[in-house]
């Protein structure tokens, strides 16, 4: 059996290799698939990554979002814990760069918004399974929020990112929601 390591580097190397034409037509096609969601549609304050390198692209989506009236909550990452913080944000100029390339809200110009007001959390991943756990980047930050988060979560995937079953461990927490290329898996 694979570890989470060897996972996460086989992801890593599925998402390098992944066309700049597939990337962009797999994030478009995601992003609608979301949007026609009923448990989207109902959110009114939806807490979303902003997408880096070759992960689904959620610009388009945070874009709709706010075309629909919706609020968007980013997270910053409390450097030296496993913990982060969301932040309502208005405008993708409400962004700075941080570490590890992330562009992350700016809390001197954003409202930080509590767990219990995010109707639906999109969750990022390298990798995902069929039942809806995940491999992240290894830091541990989402599975250490989602612990005390009760909305619904969802997370959208290239069918790269995509196997039957992925080794887990008491603390990994998955979504209730997987969207992948070839439609709604969970």
């Amino acid at each position: 059996m694979k570890s989470k390591a060897d996972y996460r580097q086989l992801f890593k190397r599925n998402m390098e290799e992944l066309s700049n034409s597939t990337a962009k037509e797999e994030s478009n096609n995601l992003c609608d698939l979301m949007k026609r969601q009923s448990y989207y549609q109902k959110a009114e304050l939806i807490g979303l990554f902003i997408s880096k390198g070759r992960e689904v692209d959620t610009t388009s989506l945070i874009e709709a979002a706010w075309y629909a009236g919706k609020r968007i909550a980013v997270p910053k990452v409390i450097k030296g814990t496993r913990e982060m913080t969301f932040y309502s944000i208005t405008s993708f100029k409400d962004l700075e760069p941080t570490f590890f390339g992330l562009s992350e809200p700016k809390p001197d110009q954003c409202h930080k918004v509590d767990s219990s007001q995010i109707d639906l959390m999109i969750v990022p991943g390298l990798g995902f399974d069929k039942a809806g756990y995940r491999i992240g980047y290894g830091g541990g930050y989402y599975d250490t929020y989602l612990k005390s988060y009760d909305g619904v979560t969802a997370a959208l995937a290239y069918s790269c990112q995509l196997v039957d079953k992925l080794p887990t461990e008491a603390h990994d927490q998955k979504v209730d929601h997987l969207l992948a290329p070839d439609g709604v898996l969970l």
